[in-house]
């Protein structure tokens, strides 16, 4: 996968709020020393895994609509140097090929997002205040490929969203294993472990809709190595979506800030002037 995409998925959904809004992010993995080469012995390709995250990834490429929510919770060190988890919590809906509504809550900082094929919208409502850029002629691929800095209130589930998630997944990956079977909140799942650079991480997938229901990632080579888990709910896929929800809704006294373009280099470097 690409630098981050696991980051993306099994992070969480501060980035944003440091670049946008001037809030606290955590250490990304990318920001680690990179870890020493795993042994050989270690290095496992399991085709069974790798054929059961490529159902899952077909399961939500096919489907017209997705709409689902998400809990989670974001590793965020302390001054102390210890990690501490603050909760998160998203409402997600996706009408492909060209709207998506992403609705932001919990310990960090509130955000709204829209994409309508036309512009990207974030907006604060705790704090009165909105961005906004125009992205005509962009696919969701391209605006979540240009590391724009709401694309990071997306995380944990931005791999979820592009066109082919097996792709964005399985890049980089140095070992994939089928851990077995197990029930989370009544659901039959298969229990997946994959290695990529710097990261180890697993998710558990609905043995019977293939859809994800949890996901853990742990990062390796430093001191102190944060963990992300992330919980998938109320998955509905083709469902009519009501065409409002999508609408943005910027509050009449709402300040407009900058929405600049960044890449993920720039994001980073506010990111560690946020964290010191």
């Amino acid at each position: 996968m690409k630098r981050n995409t696991v980051v993306h998925l099994f992070g969480g959904t501060a980035l944003a709020a440091a670049v946008l809004f001037g809030g606290a992010a955590p250490a990304l993995a990318d920001d680690k020393p990179a870890p020493s080469a795993a042994p050989a012995q270690m290095m496992i390709t399991d085709e069974r895994a790798l054929t059961l995250l490529q159902g899952m990834s077909d399961t939500l490429a096919k489907a017209r609509t997705l709409a689902f929510k998400v809990r989670s919770l974001v590793p965020l060190q302390a001054p102390t140097g210890q990690y501490i988890s603050l909760f998160a919590s998203s409402r997600v809906l996706l009408q492909r090929p060209d709207r998506l509504f992403v609705e932001s809550r919990g310990d960090l900082l509130p955000n709204d997002l829209y994409y309508n094929g036309k512009t990207v919208t974030v907006i604060g409502p705790a704090r009165n205040f909105y961005a906004q850029q125009e992205v005509a002629g962009s696919s969701l691929d391209a605006i979540l490929d240009k590391e724009l800095p709401a694309a990071d209130s997306l995380a944990p589930f931005v791999d979820l969203l592009v066109s082919d998630p097996y792709a964005r997944l399985t890049k980089d990956l140095s070992s994939a294993l089928l851990v077995g079977q197990t029930t989370i909140g009544g659901v039959a799942t298969d229990h997946l472990a994959f290695t990529s650079p710097g990261v180890d991480w697993e998710v558990w997938i609905g043995a019977q809709d293939k859809l994800p229901r949890l996901a853990v990632a742990s990062y390796r080579g430093a001191e102190r190595q944060p963990s992300f888990s992330v919980e998938f709910s109320d998955w509905r896929l083709n469902a009519a979506l009501p065409a409002r929800a999508f609408d943005v809704a910027i509050p009449k006294d709402a300040v407009k800030l900058d929405f600049k373009l960044q890449g993920l280099a720039q994001s980073k470097q506010a990111e560690k002037g946020a964290m010191q």
